[in-house]
């Protein structure tokens, strides 16, 4: 494979990209804004999961028959805040908005210039896409550590990443691929390598970075956590996530250099405050009380001892400002999403002994090329090419088929699943294949195995225990309730509701509550607007823990129920 042509085509297909984002700007519905901030501004908060949110640059927004722009000053913990041009009382019902998310896609582009001028350097890049010919293992003699519940491939591959500057994992749902990736960063900074960690959402950076820490309490419970931070924002809620968010971090470090250069900085105006007066004094050839004389004495020796008045006040300076690019740098793990590795400056040259990607196989190529360039001896390619596939709307077929292929399938050139087992078959050093699910009920799991698996996928003996269950899968025919489809009002593309599904979902949910909690139970729909329409509709009924989304929101997570919805 050539690299340098690859370059160029992921180049190529992100210029195509951007094109065809500027043409088709995302859109979103947020309801119940709340006023939240009224002086020279008029900041309405609302409730949303659209990350595209948080790099709009510049929005527009449809209210009241009124067409308007707004802007984004913060997006956090799950909510956006907005800043509205006019007063549009204490809530907001509905309001439509439109952006061109094309700020990360700009930032990748960057990227991949400055990679295509240096690629000859960067030796990860021909381990992640020509690992049969760059595959290398290093004999440190390094054990790994593990805990009782890993299985023998997820052992496996444990042992693979500490040693290979490559490893492909292939884990189906339910598996343990995560926890496992948990272990293979423990044991990586045990062995005091410097660690990315990197996913495609907020979310899967959370779980992820939880399972590392739960690793780490098995193996090395004395490690400092400080050593680790958490760059963005966490949508998770828990204490472990807050102490080491690097927002936080930089919080508390600051504050405590503030109090330091508070108390050098009293010192210092207390000593030119004194040496003036004392100055003063002797034009004035008048006597010197022995007491300020001495207080002066002892202030300046304590300025002397800083390096002089200007040293003090460029220390005291230094305090203020925290370096934030170096705090990064210091940390031993470092876990974010990709799209901040591309659009913060603060990784700009930064590399890492390991990165290790989690949902690869949703990344993209251009993705997993930026990702491999901060990688120094280990890179960890983590996924399942049978699972959802990366996404592009550029019309232009090249580039689109380019986005759209998985690192899985482009680096094993695979046409079908016979052809990617047998690139695992033959090319044990580098890939590793999970073959046991401890999740689906075992009939559920024998049809994915069956259809995607090549009958490979088998079932923990806990699942085996808990035997099969003829109610496993539900279908509710509607059809004799007369279901139709409707056009949502004040919509600007295809948004469908149905009215009768609407009902047939709060039912389900009600009948299924009896027995699960509102947060253990899923809803799937197809489009995002329906997402809105019967997340609020559940809410107004009481249900507001119930998870409404789109197939994208459920990768790489389980709910006790799940409950799909065609809409149609």
């Amino acid at each position: 494979m050539n690299i340098k042509k690859t370059i160029k085509k992921a180049i190529s297909a992100i210029e195509k990209e951007i094109e065809a984002v500027r043409e088709t700007p995302s859109n979103d519905v947020l309801t119940n804004g709340v006023l939240q901030k009224q002086s020279e501004s008029h900041i309405y908060v609302f409730e949303t999961t659209n990350q595209g949110l948080r790099f709009a640059e510049e929005i527009r927004a449809k209210l009241r028959s009124k067409e308007l722009e707004v802007h984004e000053i913060d997006f956090k913990e799950g909510k956006v805040w907005l800043d509205f041009p006019e007063d549009f009382g204490p809530t907001i019902d509905e309001v439509y908005l439109e952006w061109e998310n094309d700020f990360v896609l700009k930032k990748m582009e960057e990227h991949l210039y400055t990679l295509e001028d240096k690629y000859e350097k960067v030796d990860q890049l021909k381990s992640l896409l020509e690992p049969a010919k760059h595959f290398k293992e290093n004999s440190s003699g390094y054990l790994v550590k593990v805990d009782e519940l890993r299985n023998d491939s997820q052992t496996e591959a444990i042992e693979k990443a500490v040693k290979n500057n490559v490893l492909y994992v292939w884990g189906p749902p339910g598996t343990g691929k995560t926890a496992t990736l948990g272990f293979i960063v423990a044991n990586l900074l045990r062995e005091g390598k410097r660690v990315l960690f990197v996913s495609n959402t907020n979310r899967a950076v959370d779980v992820g970075l939880m399972n590392v820490i739960e690793a780490l309490y098995e193996i090395e419970p004395m490690f400092d956590l400080q050593q680790t931070t958490r760059f963005g924002e966490a949508a998770l809620q828990d204490d472990r996530l807050e102490s080491i968010l690097f927002e936080n971090q930089v919080k508390i470090k600051l504050d405590g250099r503030k109090a330091d250069a508070v108390q050098l900085s009293t010192s210092l105006e207390n000593y030119k405050k004194l040496q003036a007066q004392i100055d003063k004094m002797m034009l004035e050839d008048e006597e010197i009380p022995q007491k300020l004389d001495l207080e002066c004495q002892l202030l300046g020796e304590k300025v002397d001892r800083e390096g002089g008045i200007d040293a003090m006040e460029e220390k005291i300076d230094k305090l203020l400002n925290l370096n934030e690019r170096y705090e990064l740098k210091k940390k031993q793990l470092v876990a974010t999403t990709m799209a901040k590795v591309c659009t913060s400056e603060l990784f700009w040259n930064l590399s890492y002994d390991a990165v290790v990607v989690d949902e690869a196989s949703m990344a993209g190529v251009p993705y997993l090329l930026l990702m491999a360039a901060k990688s120094k001896e280990h890179l960890v390619i983590a996924g399942d090419p049978m699972q959802l596939p990366p996404i592009a709307i550029t019309n232009d077929p090249e580039s689109r088929a380019f986005l759209e292929q998985d690192i899985f399938t482009f680096v094993s050139g695979a046409e079908t699943t016979e052809d990617l087992f047998l690139w695992h078959d033959e090319n044990p050093d580098f890939t590793c294949f999970f073959d046991t699910q401890y999740r689906l009920r075992s009939d559920l799991a024998g049809v994915i195995s069956s259809v995607f698996y090549d009958g490979r996928l088998k079932s923990g003996e806990k699942i085996l225990e808990r035997g099969t269950n003829k109610n496993s899968v539900a279908l509710v025919d509607s059809s004799k309730y007369g279901p139709y489809i409707e056009q949502e009002k004040g919509g600007r593309s295809f948004n469908p509701s149905n009215e009768v599904h609407l009902k047939l979902i709060e039912q389900s949910v009600k009948k299924l509550s009896l027995k699960y909690a509102d947060d253990s139970i899923g809803v799937i729909v197809p489009f995002r607007s329906s997402v809105y329409t019967v997340r609020n509709h559940l809410r107004e009924e009481g249900y507001r823990y119930v998870e409404v989304g789109t197939i994208h929101t459920f990768q790489g997570r389980e709910k006790e129920v799940i409950i799909f919805d065609t809409v149609m």
